[in-house]
């Protein structure tokens, strides 16, 4: 002990100097492997979303837009006829066990029944077309049009109800509706 009350440690000034690490060094090959990590990362995960993304919703509405633009003059004229012939239709869609029972009245201007019809229904899933189901709806009463899709799970759905006289489409309605349990 000194006079000061501290101590003082002898040194062995003839031990070897304690070995220091080497300092870090950032190289140009670790820069560029770094980068193509990073890329190769980035391209690898772009790639698997676009395949998920694909899968389940390919975008594809129509088959073919240029047809599809042809025939719009005339689903405008085919639209501007069945607000002029005043029909009033009303439809359901309910559940039966697993399946689903759509039914439709439809009445002409003056409350009468329209009967005669070929009457084709389609629940069109919002997302993917391959959940689609397409019924033909059989006449019951006049004017009364009913049929049973099979195996329809619950959830919204596309209600897209379609009428045909002869061979001339007189109703098309597209309502959203949801199916429950």
């Amino acid at each position: 002990m000194s006079c000061c009350g501290a101590f003082i440690m002898p040194i062995d000034l003839t031990a070897p100097a304690p070995r220091q690490a080497k300092p870090f060094r950032l190289t140009g090959r670790m820069v560029l492997a770094g980068m193509i990590g990073f890329f190769l990362v980035v391209a690898g995960v772009n790639a698997v979303m676009m395949t998920i993304a694909i899968r389940t919703m390919p975008g594809v509405d129509v088959k073919s837009a240029y047809e599809t633009s042809q025939r719009f003059n005339g689903e405008i004229a085919r639209m501007h006829a069945q607000v002029q012939r005043g029909w009033q239709a009303s439809a359901q869609l309910r559940r039966s066990g697993t399946d689903a029972v759509v039914s439709l009245s439809l009445r002409d201007s003056a409350g009468a029944p329209v009967a005669g019809l070929l009457v084709e229904a389609r629940l069109e899933h919002p997302a993917a077309r391959r959940e689609d189901h397409a019924a033909s709806l059989s006449e019951g009463a006049a004017g009364d049009y009913a049929a049973t899709i099979p195996a329809v799970h619950s959830g919204g759905w596309t209600l897209v109800v379609q009428a045909m006289q002869g061979t001339e489409t007189v109703f098309v309605s597209r309502s959203r509706v949801v199916l429950k349990d």
